[in-house]
Formats: C-alpha cells, structure tokens, sequence
C-alpha cells in the first residue's frame, strides 16, 4: 500500500492545540514538511515524520497558541537561576559536538526534538573505524 501524506485533519486531531490555525496555513507548512521526509524513510515513520516537523515549524514560527500545561520549548540544563524576581538561563540543548547547529535548530520544540528521534531512526550515523 502506498503511503498517503498527512491531511490538515490529521494534523488538527494529532496536535489539537494547532486547532484554532486557519487550515490553508497547516497546508501550506504540511506542504513544506512533506518533502523533507521522503520516501526513504521507513513507511511507519514517515507520517509521524511530517507531522512532528509541521509541528515544529509552525511552533518556531509563533504560529498557533499552546494549550495550557503544553510544552512547546525545550528548555535545557539550568545554567544559572535568581531567586528573587524569578529569572533563569538554561544552557543551550543539542548544540554540542554531535550535529551542532542542524541539531539546534529542531531542539527549540518537542516537536523538533522527536522529529530529530525519527530522523536518526532512519538514517543512522555513520561510523568510522
């Protein structure tokens, strides 16, 4: 059976915090999305693929509003902390030596980072010996 791409209704029942985004918006980030995950990924993954990527695109855009008890951002290792008058700075996620700035780039959402997981299911790391 051939893979169909993921529908805006798919997107809206998969993240209902996206509920309230104008459907030709989602098409048009699904659209975006879709060919980024090819057809050498593994079939199972692939819609999850999409979906988890459109997510994350529209998230690190400002697009859609969270639903409370969401958590959109990825926030990392407390690098410092104030007490009074609340402020903390989190050490920066997925910037070390391993993928750098592509790794970054999709580490600001939870929708990056499990689109990242996806991603290394599907293409493994190369290994020199």
């Amino acid at each position: 059976m051939a893979w169909s791409p993921p529908t805006v209704a798919d997107f809206k029942t998969r993240f209902p915090t996206f509920a309230s985004v104008a459907d030709a918006t989602v098409q048009a980030i699904l659209d975006e999305a879709i060919p980024q995950v090819g057809d050498t990924w593994l079939e199972r993954d692939r819609t999850p693929g999409v979906l988890h990527l459109a997510a994350h695109l529209m998230a690190s855009q400002g697009i859609g509003v969270a639903a409370a008890g969401d958590s959109l951002a990825v926030t990392g290792a407390v690098r410092s902390r104030t007490v009074g008058d609340v402020s903390v700075t989190f050490a920066g996620v997925g910037t070390g030596s391993t993928g750098g700035a592509f790794v970054a780039q999709y580490s600001t959402t939870a929708y990056g980072l499990k689109f990242l997981e996806l991603l290394r299911k599907n293409f493994a790391a190369i290994a020199v010996v």
